[in-house]
């Protein structure tokens, strides 16, 4: 009997068709038109029904000054500084016991910081909040990854299975998926974005960080120096979508649980991606805010622009997602960064500064620097000012995404409206479109009884009902 079953690739290769669109499993991007630095593809899957420009890979959707930007040093963030600062250990804040407050003196009773709201926060950050040299660990831990000796079977090739890499980097951002991201990209990595320093305090020296350098085949911690290779050029980025519901009570307690589940699925998703990528027989460093800057790490993976309010902002879930990374040296294949409107709607649209409750947002025009020492400059953007954020409410507020207009729902006539203008650049129209957002109710804040008393099934984390 004649088989007369045609494989596959040899049927994509017969129509001419690139190894590309394998990458996606025949993506339902679109291409709309070309671009001077791209093209421009809608992809309901990838970007919610958002037209997105997809840059060439020498474009960049920001600007940066290389005579300014350096290497940023983990001691100067403000989770850092936080432990050793002497202006962050007595600042005033510290003194306040917000949960005493609202859980003995309000005896658990007051709207949106009821007990009820505290137990869904407390146990949200159980994850994040564990030993992060054990979780976020350079070195492959105990486990069956180890146990079954998996990395020392060589580093993996795709041609193995009769994969190519463009096949084997979907295959990576397919197992990100599995762990529990909601997006993931992949981009050569830019030492600007590392730290120049690990923060290590101790009880001597509370202010401790020891030097980050790339080496030659040293890798890890040697004679107080931390050492990546040059050969880990590729980082992974990956987004975890916050709980659309959750936000939208800010700056109540359920908005501190949807960023604590986001911490926590940080955490389990880029220690087990990392894991993964370790059995292939590839070095991985797991990391969350540690290791380098989150944000440009996944504007360059293509993962959203930057906003006003010093947050990515995907087109699929706005400003709503936390950001976790995975640095390595396995040859993936790029992403392109995109481009879909941030900036120039971010210059007519104040919400986010008029709504940030400790002033923290700036509502002027973006600059070359911020003015605390936990800004990096050299990248001209919009700096907010990190302490002040911090300190507010004990750090729970999320007021800027409650209110952005690329948080909405997908499936209102206003946000398809709102986007088709973006599309358009209708500058002009930006401020009418805003005024129509907010008077429809959107940005409002959502009591915690509405929230507990709705169907948990509408919730909305890492699910599709944002179409």
């Amino acid at each position: 009997m004649t088989d007369n079953t045609i494989e596959r690739r040899s049927f994509l290769k017969r129509l001419g068709l690139s190894s590309a669109i394998l990458v996606g499993g025949l993506s339902s991007s679109r291409i709309i038109a070309e671009t001077t630095d791209g093209v421009l593809v809608r992809s309901d899957k990838d970007y919610g029904k958002f037209p997105v420009e997809r840059l060439k890979q020498n474009c960049i959707p920001y600007d940066m000054d290389s005579e300014i930007l350096k290497q940023m040093s983990e001691k100067r963030n403000v989770f850092s500084r936080n432990v050793w600062d002497p202006l962050r250990l007595n600042r005033p804040e510290t003194e306040e016991n917000i949960t005493y407050e609202n859980l003995v003196k309000g005896k658990g009773e007051i709207p949106d910081q009821t007990r009820l709201d505290y137990a869904l926060m407390a146990a949200s950050w159980k994850y994040a909040n564990m030993d992060y040299g054990g979780v976020y660990s350079w070195e492959l831990q105990d486990g069956m990854v180890g146990g079954m000796g998996l990395e020392k079977l060589g580093t993996w090739d795709p041609e193995e299975l009769d994969m190519t890499w463009n096949e084997a980097t979907a295959a990576v951002k397919h197992a990100a998926l599995f762990y529990g991201a909601s997006t993931a990209g992949v981009a050569e990595l830019n030492p600007l974005w590392l730290y120049s320093d690990r923060f290590s305090p101790d009880r001597k020296d509370r202010s401790r960080a020891l030097p980050v350098r790339p080496g030659d085949e040293r890798f890890g911690l040697e004679n107080d120096v931390w050492y990546i290779p040059e050969s880990m050029n590729r980082v992974v980025a990956v987004a975890f979508e916050e709980d659309f519901y959750g936000i939208c009570n800010s700056p109540g307690r359920l908005a501190s649980a949807a960023t604590g589940n986001g911490y926590s699925r940080m955490a389990f998703t880029a220690s087990t991606l990392a894991d993964f990528i370790r059995a292939l027989g590839y070095r991985a460093i797991p990391a969350g805010n540690g290791i380098g800057l989150s944000i440009p790490m996944a504007i360059d993976a293509g993962l959203g622009e930057l906003g006003r309010n010093g947050i990515l902002i995907n087109p699929k879930f706005g400003p709503r997602i936390r950001l976790a990374k995975v640095i390595t040296d396995m040859p993936l294949i790029p992403d392109s960064p995109i481009k879909f409107g941030v900036t120039e709607f971010c210059e007519d649209c104040m919400l986010c500064a008029e709504h940030c409750p400790s002033g923290s947002i700036p509502d002027g025009k973006r600059t070359w620097s911020g003015t605390s020492v936990s800004n990096n400059p050299g990248v001209l953007k919009w700096y907010i000012h990190p302490e002040t954020c911090y300190d507010f409410n004990g750090f729970s507020c999320s007021n800027c995404k409650r209110v952005c207009p690329f948080n909405k729902p997908n499936n209102s006539w206003l946000h398809k409206m709102i986007r088709e203008f973006i599309e358009l650049k209708a500058g002009s129209l930006n401020k009418i479109m805003i005024s129509l957002d907010q008077a429809s109710g959107y940005g409002e804040q959502l009591s915690d009884m509405d929230f507990w008393k709705m169907d948990g099934n509408q919730s909305i984390t890492a699910r599709e009902k944002m179409e």
